[in-house]
């Protein structure tokens, strides 16, 4: 598939799986916990379950390989391993000293064995750069003969299905679980890379009325199968592994066609928006939820969940998109400690 094309579909899910990654943030535990609410442990498990799937999915979407591993690899290091050093050291520093705006303490050698060999409080960056930088490898026995195609699919599925005795030493076991969304991805890419040759924008190939056909019976799959995965808590790791996966695929049939009919509208450029910056939109949010959290429940004295997580949300988004914006591209440093393409 020729590279350069770009497909709106994939800003609009990126930007809307960022967005619910900073309403599951919203969902606080510290300094009033709102998970001991059924409604709030039940949204946040909701989102816990598809957010960081669709962005996998999305990331192996995005996918490209040009052939030369050492470019390919500082890319990578620039885009996501940097970042993920920069903010992690942010992230220890205020939890060495006593202080009121942060939930745990932890010792100097604590912090540094838990970053080291178990990706510290940033997870999903360093699962993320793993994935990327071995897939080459995959992608590699992915356009392969027919026979190699067909082990590397196996391998795939069989990580997956390990997920649960894989050990957590350098996230192991998220990787093995997300390197199959990332798969999904990837391979979608390719099948809807076959189907449309020659644009320069693409658009994936679902009539506005099939999309919306597909709307109803996907989000009543999604929530069915996430009363399953509720009840499941406590359960053999393999059924409820199985039961977030039958979840996700349902959701991806949702959010898809819904990018689709978003396109041409608003909320599609408000979406693409939030999804060219849902990197440092991730990366900054901790930081807003912690000045947002202080203001609503410390300062203002809010107790109703629903207006902490809203205010928390809507508060959050507004500040770390506008400091993604129209801050972090002012500096050099920004740049490149958030990730930031030149270009961008």
């Amino acid at each position: 598939m020729a590279e350069g094309k770009r497909w709106q579909e994939a800003d609009i899910l990126r930007g809307m799986a960022i967005l619910m990654v900073l309403l599951y943030h919203s969902i606080i535990v510290f300094p009033l916990d709102l998970h001991e609410i059924v409604w709030c442990r039940m949204l946040h498990t909701f989102l816990w379950t598809v957010q960081m799937p669709l962005f996998f999915l999305v990331s192996g979407f995005c996918y490209s390989f040009d052939g030369g591993y050492r470019g390919y690899a500082w890319k990578k290091c620039r885009r996501i391993l940097i970042p993920h050093l920069v903010f992690s050291a942010l992230d220890i520093a205020p939890r060495l000293i006593p202080n009121p705006l942060v939930h745990e303490q932890m010792e100097a050698g604590e912090a540094l064995w838990d970053f080291v060999l178990y990706g510290g409080s940033d997870w999903f960056l360093w699962t993320l750069f793993v994935i990327v930088m071995v897939f080459p490898a995959f992608d590699y026995v992915l356009k392969g003969a027919e026979g190699m195609r067909k082990a590397g699919i196996v391998a795939i599925i069989a990580l997956f299905l390990a997920k649960p005795v894989m050990p957590d030493l350098f996230l192991l076991n998220m990787v093995s679980q997300y390197l199959l969304y990332f798969f999904l991805g990837y391979g979608l890419r390719r099948k809807l890379g076959s189907l449309i040759r020659g644009r320069e924008e693409t658009t994936v190939v679902i009539s506005f009325a099939s999309a919306k056909r597909m709307l109803l019976p996907a989000f009543l799959g999604m929530l069915g199968f996430f009363r399953v995965v509720w009840a499941c808590e406590g359960s053999m790791p393999m059924i409820k592994m199985l039961t977030e996966l039958l979840c996700v695929l349902f959701s991806f049939l949702f959010f898809i066609p819904l990018a689709g009919l978003c396109r041409g509208r608003r909320i599609a450029a408000f979406l693409g928006c939030c999804g060219k910056w849902s990197l440092q939109m991730y990366l900054l949010d901790a930081y807003a939820l912690v000045a947002t959290r202080t203001l609503l429940v410390n300062i203002l004295g809010i107790r109703t969940p629903w207006l902490i997580i809203s205010g928390n949300f809507l508060a959050d988004t507004l500040i770390v998109l506008l400091i993604a914006k129209y801050i972090l591209t002012k500096a050099k440093v920004f740049r490149i400690a958030c990730g930031i393409p030149e270009k961008g």
